[in-house]
């Protein structure tokens, strides 16, 4: 005699064998993160009605149109504003000062304790071990276990983008130079194919694009002839402790030029997801690891144009309310936990940042939301140990809010870039980069008229600074080297105690138990350097 199941049981067999349909397939958004190096703040789309800047003098259409269609952070900055502790600060989630080697660059553990960086996840690591597909292509400059192993770099098209305008330049006739620069654009998206072609049917992915662009060195005068960004539509337009004088002037539009590079490829990226399906859940983050190098103020310092970068989030499916701008205050350690909460995880508990999601859903949250930060940390210790006295780093770490930013110097008798003076036959450059703009400086450091220049260039500085941000764009007026007003001497005092809560409350080595750990092994050895 036959057994009959019961028809509510068939019904779960059935149920639990059955082929899972195609529209059931996991739907966890992608993730691409566009991260261009020693990039600052420089788009179109962070052009200023009430005052003349540097974006106006070049166009990015790429970003812009992802920015349109997205939310823009108008106030985003690094955690540190060297390239391998922003990395590994990004990957992390967390405070630089947290990461052990790859708190500094080129500053590999000694001594017996255990390097924490090893002993760290990265959103790659995390999202890798949920099932999705991971990988990255061109630079890395940090732990490759934090991108799971060397197995998952994409490079097999080339890496000739990175010396983007070294490339195009070399040819003559226009016709040439266009031909040269599709074929840079044709080994990124060969680059990206290869990536994708590798994941399994339907299986959610999360891409690390990083190529060299905009770092030096360029090829001057590439800005005017390969993207013709005239120097002189630049004039009036430099920061105001930048000398506006012609070798500089070039030198930007050069650096500027290196960005529209960037921009380009950006437009590839989205044109690939677009003939693919993929766009629509593929979160598009665009930013970049710090401030311009070789320039006064800018990469390794703490100020806007060494922190301040440029941050877009792009969603299709995901955004309420595209096009809004936001003005807190942000730190791309935000963006790990944003990138872990999207996917459906929990953000980690070893993670600093703040998931950016909620900002993301409320299409109502523009300009400062209380759904964003009050105040972020940003912070520095040696970025080139050659060049720098005795090799010892310049530790510095800084508070922002909406309206302040407070600097603690907290060795104001080192010399924070270079020691003085410059060489013409001086191999190393301290924590200024090599270029044009050094060479003027070289060329004119003992000029009295630019003293003033060359001091905010790479002079001593005291132990705190304190800059009032909406009255001082370019932050040139140290209120705490002032007589007080009342009203700054209490912002000073909260700004100094909350900073120094934070430093102690994460464990930056700076400050707590013995204080100085970065001067000392583990985290330095002069001997043999």
């Amino acid at each position: 005699m036959r057994r009959i199941l019961p028809a509510l049981l068939v019904t779960l067999l059935t149920a639990m064998f059955a082929p899972i349909p195609a529209a059931a397939a996991d739907d966890r958004p992608n993730i691409v993160f566009a991260f261009a190096d020693d990039w600052g703040r420089y788009a179109s789309a962070y052009r200023e009605a009430d005052r003349p800047t540097i974006n106006d003098a070049f166009e990015t259409p790429h970003f812009d149109a992802l920015a349109k269609n997205g939310v823009l952070f108008w106030d985003a900055h690094v955690s540190c504003p060297s390239c391998t502790p922003s990395r590994t600060a990004v990957l992390t989630g967390r405070h630089f000062y947290r990461n052990g080697s790859g708190s500094q660059l080129h500053s590999p553990w000694v001594g017996d304790d255990p390097d924490p960086v090893k002993q760290l996840e990265s959103y790659h690591t995390i999202l890798d071990a949920a099932g999705y597909h991971t990988g990255v292509t061109y630079k890395t400059h940090v732990s490759m276990h934090l991108f799971v192993d060397s197995k998952h770099q994409y490079n097999q098209a080339g890496r000739r983008v990175n010396g983007f305008s070294q490339f195009v330049s070399k040819f003559n006739t226009p016709e040439e130079r266009e031909s040269a620069e599709q074929k840079l654009l044709d080994e990124v998206r060969g680059n990206m194919r290869s990536f994708l072609d590798a994941r399994q049917d339907g299986q959610p992915f999360c891409w690390y694009f990083s190529p060299t662009n905009p770092h030096r060195a360029w090829t001057r005068g590439s800005g005017k002839q390969l993207w013709g960004i005239d120097p002189d539509a630049l004039k009036g337009k430099m920061p105001a402790f930048v000398p506006d004088v012609p070798a500089i002037r070039e030198d930007m539009a050069d650096y500027l030029g290196e960005c529209k590079a960037f921009d380009q490829q950006l437009g590839v990226i989205v044109d690939e997801l677009k003939q693919r399906g993929l766009l629509d859940n593929t979160i598009i983050v665009v930013s970049g690891d710090h401030g311009a190098p070789g320039f006064p103020r800018g990469k390794t310092n703490l100020v806007n144009f060494g922190t301040q970068v440029p941050l877009l989030i792009h969603w299709p499916s995901g955004i309420a309310g595209p096009g809004r701008r936001i003005d807190n205050p942000t730190s791309t350690i935000d963006l790990a936990p944003t990138f872990l909460e999207a996917a459906g995880l929990a953000v980690h508990r070893q993670m600093d940042g703040r998931s950016l999601l909620p900002i993301l859903k409320d299409g109502g949250a523009k300009g400062f939301t209380p759904l964003g930060n009050d105040s972020i940390i940003t912070g520095r210790e040696r970025h080139h140990y050659q060049g720098r006295p005795n090799h010892l780093p310049y530790p510095a770490r800084a508070i922002r809010t909406k309206d302040y930013l407070y600097i603690r110097n907290f060795k104001p008798d080192r010399w924070p870039q270079l020691e003085p003076p410059l060489s013409p036959a001086a191999k190393t450059h301290g924590d200024f980069d090599g270029g044009p703009t050094k060479q003027w400086f070289t060329d004119n450091q003992d000029d009295p008229a630019i003293a003033r220049y060359v001091d905010w260039a790479w002079g001593k500085r005291p132990a705190e600074e304190l800059y009032d941000l909406k009255n001082d764009a370019d932050q040139m007026i140290n209120l705490a080297q002032l007589p007080l007003k009342a009203e700054h001497a209490q912002i000073k005092e909260e700004l100094s105690a909350q900073l120094m809560r934070v430093l102690n409350d994460t464990g930056d080595p700076r400050v707590v138990g013995e204080g100085d750990a970065f001067d000392r092994p583990p985290y330095y050895k002069r001997s043999g350097r």
